[in-house]
């Protein structure tokens, strides 16, 4: 309790493994990612699809403003600081945090402004309360994004979860407090705007001071900008999807998306937390110089990744009407006709986690790549989005999603597997058999009607099937992450 109130530490050495990491970093995604999951369901259930679409609608434009800029400065935090840490620069490394600080200061004020006057036109009838409602919950979360990073940067990410969890379950008792005071308005958003400024006073850098050079703050700058550009193009590509079916699918079928957004979220976020794991410890093996280490570590993580996260996403689709009728209900049974697709897109999402973030450590270039790579793939998903939407709907915008996240994917994906020499061609056959396996079965599924247990049954013996074909990658993985990826070969 004592190390909770004390400033977070910037000289500390990194502690645990990156699996351990990786599993704190789990755990404070699941609490955070859990907060907005009960927010939405309770909002759904209680007020109807019609609210429900303006609720996430409202979060959705919060949450693509945070990407200009504030989510890009957290991964920053995580990047430079932990290769000023690397490096063995203590000084660097409060300059770097005060750096960062002040910019997400004034872009935060900047953007609170935006995000108003946004909504204020967006919604006319809005009250002052709701718009509001809206600028505080951005303000609260880039914050958040700042000095999550800050404690992914500093090594310090069982501390950083511990007040993910305390703020999480402090907004949700003020949700439940609103909701129980019979608050339909936008002003529930506030419970969640305090959860996120909760976390940014307990972890915020308050002992960094000093400057960084000229040089290294352009660097700083440079990489921000094209981060956001790229969290944009990509992160924000989902939430600009939710807002692109508020604005052309019905009130109703607009919640409908919503619904299945809401469930394709929480594991949507598993991006985000990884990459803050993956980054900085990609970044360390990078800033001593040890590249054999930095692409054996890309190597075994990208085979962890797509072990897991298709053992995970696979049994999800295959459920998704089961999944919907016992979270939803049957007012959003036409939400299981979007979710396996959002499902599909969110998944690919996650399992280019390791190649986009080896692309962009490797120097200035692979973030041009990266970021082209997003506006490619948005360019694609807006394509499919003006010829698709207006004959399919909701299925439609989410079909537009789901190309756009594959071209950027693959151009990550092929980009890493070239600049690493990796062996990946069985990784890749097995993947895509696997992905085609399960859009089959889940379109065989729904025209034929499978009840809960067929439903059940293929999800099973997918799972079966893909651990027995992926169980020696994962174990030659995992064990490798605490650090002795530098005294191994690459799988084959």
């Amino acid at each position: 309790m004592t190390t909770l109130l004390r400033p977070v530490r910037l000289d500390q050495p990194t502690a645990g493994s990156m699996a351990t990491r990786g599993f704190w970093g789990l755990v404070g995604t699941a609490s955070q990612g859990g907060l907005r999951f009960v927010a939405n369901l309770l909002v759904g259930r209680v007020a109807g699809p019609v609210a429900l679409g303006v609720f996430q609608s409202a979060i959705s434009v919060a949450l693509l403003l945070s990407l200009f800029w504030p989510t890009s400065i957290g991964s920053a935090a995580a990047k430079f600081l932990a290769r000023s840490r690397g490096a063995g620069d203590v000084e660097q490394t409060r300059a770097v945090a005060a750096h960062l600080g002040r910019r997400s200061l004034q872009v935060t004020a900047a953007l609170v402004a935006v995000a108003a006057v946004w909504w204020h036109f967006h919604d006319p009838g809005a009250s002052a309360l709701d718009v509001l409602s809206v600028a505080a919950l951005l303000s609260g979360y880039s914050g958040y994004a700042f000095t999550r990073g800050v404690q992914y940067g500093v090594g310090q990410v069982q501390r950083g979860t511990q007040w993910d969890v305390i703020a999480s379950v402090l907004g949700l008792a003020g949700m439940l407090v609103l909701l129980v005071s019979g608050v339909r308005s936008l002003a529930m958003l506030l419970p969640l705007a305090a959860s996120y400024a909760i976390y940014t006073v307990a972890c915020w850098p308050h002992g960094a001071r000093s400057s960084v050079d000229r040089e290294l703050r352009r660097e700083i700058d440079g990489f921000i900008t094209l981060a956001a550009v790229g969290s944009v193009v990509s992160a924000g590509f989902l939430q600009l999807a939710m807002i692109v079916a508020k604005a052309v699918a019905p009130a109703r079928d607009a919640g409908l998306f919503a619904a299945a957004m809401t469930l394709a979220t929480p594991a949507s976020l598993l991006a985000g937390s990884l990459s803050l794991v993956l980054f900085p410890t990609m970044a360390e093996s990078w800033g001593r110089g040890d590249h054999r280490q930095f692409h054996l570590q890309t190597d075994l993580a990208t085979r962890g990744l797509f072990s897991v996260m298709i053992a995970i996403f696979g049994p999800l689709a295959l459920c998704s009407r089961l999944i919907v009728q016992v979270l939803w209900g049957e007012r959003y049974a036409d939400s299981a006709v979007v979710l396996p697709i959002l499902l599909a897109a969110v998944c690919l999402t996650t399992l280019g986690v390791s190649s986009v973030n080896a692309v962009m450590t490797a120097g200035r270039r692979g973030m041009r790549i990266t970021t082209a790579g997003g506006i490619a793939g948005v360019t694609v998903g807006s394509l499919v989005w003006t010829f698709a939407a207006p004959a399919w709907g909701i299925v439609g915008i989410a079909v537009g999603y789901l190309a756009g996240t594959a071209v950027l994917f693959a151009i990550a994906f092929a980009v890493c597997w070239r600049q690493g020499g990796h062996r990946w061609v069985l990784l890749t056959v097995r993947t895509l058999t696997a992905m085609l396996v399960l859009a089959a079965t889940c379109v065989w599924s729904a025209r034929e009607g499978w009840g809960y247990g067929g439903q059940v049954a293929a999800s099973a013996a997918f799972l079966v099937l893909w651990a027995a074909v992926s169980l020696p990658d994962l174990r030659r993985a995992l064990p490798r992450f605490p650090g002795r990826a530098a005294r191994q070969q690459p799988l084959a």
